[in-house]
C-alpha cells in the first residue's frame, strides 16, 4: 500500500475579540414574532447595450403600495443612461416617442436615481425588488471600489453624483453606496453603506432589528432578489420565466424578438419584465408568508436561512451560545475529521450499462439513525472519553451489524487512529494543478489523525478485515433538555414538538403523508412536498458546517487555531467565523455516516463480484444489465477484475437497506436504497436499460439508446459547465449547453458520427 501524506487540514480558529455572552435565560415559549410586510415596494428593470460592457440603455420602474398580500399601483415610469441621447439617438427618439405615447414618465439614470431610488427606497424605506438584482443595480452606477469588511472581495457601487464647479461629476459623499458581495450565481448580499452625515432618521432602527443591546443601528436598505427567493423556497435556480410558471404568474414574462435595439416592442417587453417581476412578488411573499418563522425575506438567501429560521422558531438555541466552554480543542479536532460527501469515479471515459441507485434522504436518514435530534436539543453536549469500548467495538463490528438500526447511535463519535495503510478519507497533493483534493485511498502517515468513527468502521470493511489502530475516542453525549422549546407548524400545515418529535423523521413521513392529503388541492399537495424536501436537505448537515470568513476590520491580529496538532496563536487579517448553528463534532459524524452508508453497498456490490462506474454522495451507477450478460467484464480503475451484474442481483442489493429504514413502515416502506427514475422508460414506466459515461468525479451523463445506437441522453451532468455561456444560445437560460457538450461528447465515444449543426 502506498503513502499518502496529508499536507491539508481543517482547523478552528478562535480570535483576541471577547467572546460573545451566554444566555443566562432560556429562550421564552411564547409565540414566535412574525417579520413585517412591507408598505411600498419599488420594482425595476434596466436593459444593456448587447457587447462586452452591458451599459445601460434604459429601464423601467413600477412604484407600488403593498396592501393585504396586493400590490396597488402608484407610479410607472422609464428612465435611460444619462448619455443615451448621444450614443443612441435612433433609440433615444423611441424611447421618448413611447413615453409620450404611453404618457409615462421618463427619467434620465441621474434623475430616476435621485427622484426615485433615493426618496422611495431609502426615505420612504421601500423594498427595492427585483430579479437578478445585482445586475440591475450595477447598471445605474457611475463608479465602483472594492468592498470592505463584510463586502471584502465585492463591489462598492456609486449611484449619487454631482456636477463640481469644474464641470466634473464627483460622488455625491453625503449620499450611501450600494454594496453588493456575490456568494454565487442566485445569492448576493446587497446593502446601502454609512453616510458621511446621516440623518437622525437613518437611526431609527426597524420594527424587526434584532441588534444586541449597545450596537449602534445604521439603515442599510430592504434588498430583495426574487430569484435569491425562489431558490431558497425551491433549492432550484430559475429564470423569471421558470419561476413565474411554476409560482402560477398567469401575466408573465414575453420573449424578446431581439436585445440591444430600442423600439416599442423591447419597451413592452421591459415593462412587461417588471409586471411579471412585481407578480411574481406577491406569489413568492403569499408563499414565504405561510411559514411561521420571524425571517424577514430580504435576509433569506438559501434554503438554509429558512431552516435557520425554523430552529429558531422552536427555541433550539446555538450549540455554541448554550455551551461557550464546549472544549476548543475538540473542536478543532472534529475540522480535521470533517469531509464531505463522497464522490469518485471508478471506470473512465468507457460506455456502460448500469443500474443507477440512490439512498432516500441521506442525510436526514443517517441523522435518524444516529439520534442527532438529542444533540441539538440537548441542554448540554458532554464529550465522553469510550477509548476502551471503542477498541473493542472495532475488533468485533462486521458487515451484518452495519446492517442493525441500534448499531448507528454509536457513531456520534470521533476517533484519533494512528493510520497504517487504512482506507480513508484524505486532504492531500494529489498532484492535480498543484491543488489540494480529498481522496479516499489507502493511507500511512506519521501523524494520528481524526476522523468519525463511520469513517473508521468503513475502513475496516473496505480494508479486508484489519483494524485500524484507535489511539483515541471520544463520544457526544446529550445531557438533559433545552428549556424553552415549543411546537411549530411546518409550511402552515404541519406541526412538529421538538421535545417530542424527532425533527428529521419527521419531515420525511411527512413529506409522504402528504401525497394521500384530501383536504390540499393537488397545487397545495405539490407546494408542501416541495417544502419539506428542501426542509429536510437543508436543515440536517450545512448548517453545523457553516463557517464564514471573516475580514478584520482592525489591523492583523493574533488568532488563536485549534486543529491538528496543540493550539498555536498566529496574526492573521481574517478569521473563520462559525455560523449560527455550527457544530463541527456533529457535521463530521453526518457526513462520516453518510460516507459509511456508500461503503456498506459498495462492499455488497464487490461482494457480489461487481463494480460500479461513479458514486456520488448519495448515489451509485453499479454496472448492470437484465440478465447479467458477461461482454462488458473487465477491470475498474483500482486494477480489480469485475463482472457485471443482473438486475435482480441489483435488487437483492436493494433490499438489503430495507432493514437500516428508521421511518414509519406504513408511510415510508421498503428500503431507503432506490431505483432512480432515470432506469424507467419516461413514456411507459417500464424499467429500461441504462447506460452511463463518465470522465471524472461528477462529472458523467447517463443516457439510453435508440433502436440505431443513438444515445438519448436523460441526465448529463453540469458540473465544470455551468459557469460558461452558452456559445450558441446567449439567453438567460444556458442549461442545455451541458446538454449539448454531452452529447458530443458520448456520440463522439459511440462513434455515431451524427451531423453537427
Amino acid at each position: 500500500m502506498g503513502e499518502f501524506l496529508p499536507i491539508a487540514v481543517r482547523a478552528y480558529t478562535e480570535g483576541s475579540r471577547p467572546a460573545r455572552p451566554a444566555k443566562t435565560r432560556p429562550r421564552s415559549a411564547r409565540a414566535v414574532r412574525r417579520w413585517r410586510a412591507p408598505e411600498r415596494v419599488l420594482v425595476f428593470d434596466c436593459e444593456s447595450e448587447t457587447g462586452a460592457g452591458q451599459t445601460l440603455t434604459f429601464g423601467s420602474y413600477r412604484y407600488c403600495r403593498f396592501d393585504e398580500g396586493s400590490l396597488e399601483l402608484v407610479e410607472e415610469g422609464l428612465f435611460h443612461a444619462d448619455d443615451l441621447a448621444v450614443r443612441d439617438p435612433d433609440g433615444f427618439a423611441a424611447l421618448v416617442s413611447y413615453a409620450r405615447e404611453k404618457e409615462l414618465p421618463l427619467h434620465p439614470r441621474r434623475v430616476f436615481v435621485d427622484r426615485v431610488l433615493w426618496r422611495c427606497a431609502y426615505r420612504a424605506r421601500a423594498w427595492v425588488v427585483g430579479f437578478n438584482l445585482p445586475f440591475d443595480l450595477v447598471r445605474l452606477a457611475v463608479a465602483f471600489g472594492e468592498g470592505r469588511g463584510r463586502y471584502a472581495g465585492g463591489h462598492s457601487l456609486v449611484l449619487w453624483d454631482y456636477e463640481a464647479s469644474d464641470g466634473r461629476r464627483l460622488e455625491d459623499r453625503y449620499r450611501p453606496r450600494v454594496l453588493i458581495k456575490s456568494i454565487d450565481s442566485k445569492r448576493a448580499f446587497i446593502s446601502f453603506s454609512q453616510r458621511r452625515d446621516p440623518d437622525p432618521n437613518d437611526q431609527i432602527p426597524d420594527e424587526e432589528d434584532l441588534r444586541q443591546p449597545g450596537e449602534a443601528y445604521c439603515f442599510r436598505g430592504h434588498f430583495l432578489d426574487l430569484r435569491t427567493l425562489a431558490f431558497a423556497l425551491t433549492n432550484e435556480s430559475h429564470s423569471l420565466d421558470s419561476a413565474c410558471r411554476l409560482f402560477g404568474v398567469e401575466d408573465g414574462k414575453l420573449e424578446a424578438a431581439g436585445h440591444g435595439v430600442i423600439s416599442d416592442a423591447y419597451v413592452d417587453y421591459n415593462r412587461q419584465d417588471v409586471r411579471a417581476t412585481a407578480n411574481l412578488f406577491e406569489k413568492l411573499i403569499a408563499e414565504y408568508q405561510r411559514h411561521p418563522i420571524a425571517l424577514r425575506p430580504t435576509k433569506v438567501y438559501s434554503p438554509a436561512s429558512i431552516a435557520k429560521a425554523y430552529l429558531r422558531a422552536m427555541g433550539v438555541a446555538k450549540p455554541l451560545d448554550r455551551q461557550p466552554d464546549f472544549p476548543r480543542e475538540l473542536l478543532g479536532q472534529a475540522m480535521v475529521a470533517f469531509y464531505g460527501g463522497r464522490t469518485e469515479c471508478r471506470i473512465r471515459r468507457a460506455h456502460m450499462p448500469v443500474v443507477y441507485v440512490d439512498f432516500l434522504s441521506m442525510y436526514p436518514t443517517v441523522n435518524t439513525l444516529m439520534g442527532s435530534w438529542q444533540l441539538i436539543t440537548a441542554e448540554k453536549v458532554e464529550p465522553v472519553d469510550v477509548t476502551d469500548n471503542v477498541r473493542e467495538l472495532l475488533e468485533r463490528v462486521t458487515l451484518e451489524d452495519c446492517f442493525t438500526p441500534g448499531f448507528w447511535p454509536q457513531l456520534l463519535t470521533l476517533v484519533q487512529i494512528d493510520p497504517v495503510g487504512d482506507i480513508l478519507p484524505a486532504r492531500a497533493d494529489y498532484g492535480e494543478n498543484g491543488q489540494w483534493q480529498i481522496g479516499l485511498n489507502p493511507l500511512t502517515t506519521d501523524t494520528p489523525l481524526w476522523y468519525s468513527l463511520a469513517d473508521v468502521v468503513a475502513a475496516k470493511l473496505l480494508g479486508e478485515g484489519r483494524t485500524p489502530r484507535i489511539i483515541r475516542a471520544i463520544r457526544l453525549v446529550a445531557v438533559g433538555e433545552q428549556r424553552g422549546l415549543r411546537p411549530v407548524q411546518l409550511g402552515g400545515e404541519i406541526v412538529i414538538d421538538p421535545s417530542a418529535d424527532d425533527f428529521f423523521s419527521t419531515v420525511i413521513e411527512q413529506r409522504r403523508r402528504v401525497n394521500g392529503r384530501v383536504d390540499l388541492a393537488p397545487v397545495q399537495r405539490e407546494r408542501l412536498r416541495t417544502f419539506l424536501k428542501v426542509l429536510a436537505n437543508s436543515g440536517c448537515y450545512g448548517i453545523f458546517a457553516e463557517i464564514n470568513r471573516q475580514e478584520l476590520r482592525s489591523r492583523r491580529q493574533d488568532i488563536t487555531i485549534y486543529g491538528l496538532t496543540d493550539p498555536f496563536t498566529q496574526r492573521l487579517g481574517t478569521v473563520e467565523e462559525p455560523g449560527e448553528y455550527s457544530f463541527p463534532p456533529l457535521a463530521a459524524c453526518i457526513t462520516g455516516a453518510a460516507r459509511l452508508m456508500l461503503a456498506l453497498l459498495e462492499r455488497l456490490v464487490r461482494d457480489a463480484g461487481g463494480s460500479y462506474v461513479f458514486c456520488d454522495t448519495d448515489s451509485m451507477a453499479i454496472v448492470a444489465t437484465p440478465d447479467g450478460t458477461p461482454t462488458q467484464d473487465g477491470a475498474d480503475t483500482t486494477g480489480a477484475p469485475f463482472r457485471v451484474l443482473s438486475h435482480s442481483e441489483v435488487d437483492r442489493i436493494i433490499d438489503r437497506f430495507t432493514a437500516l429504514n428508521p421511518y414509519d413502515r406504513e408511510l415510508v416502506p421498503g428500503s431507503i436504497l432506490e431505483l432512480e427514475e432515470w432506469n424507467f422508460d419516461p413514456q411507459t414506466g417500464e424499467r429500461r436499460q441504462l447506460y452511463c459515461h463518465a470522465v471524472s468525479a461528477k462529472r458523467y451523463a447517463l443516457y439510453n439508446l435508440d433502436p440505431d445506437g443513438t444515445p438519448i441522453l436523460r441526465k448529463p451532468s453540469e458540473h465544470g459547465l455551468g459557469h460558461l455561456m452558452n456559445p450558441i444560445d446567449t439567453g438567460f437560460e444556458n442549461r442545455d449547453l451541458a446538454w449539448q457538450v454531452w452529447q458530443e461528447i458520448v456520440e463522439d465515444a459511440l462513434s455515431v458520427g451524427r451531423a453537427r449543426p
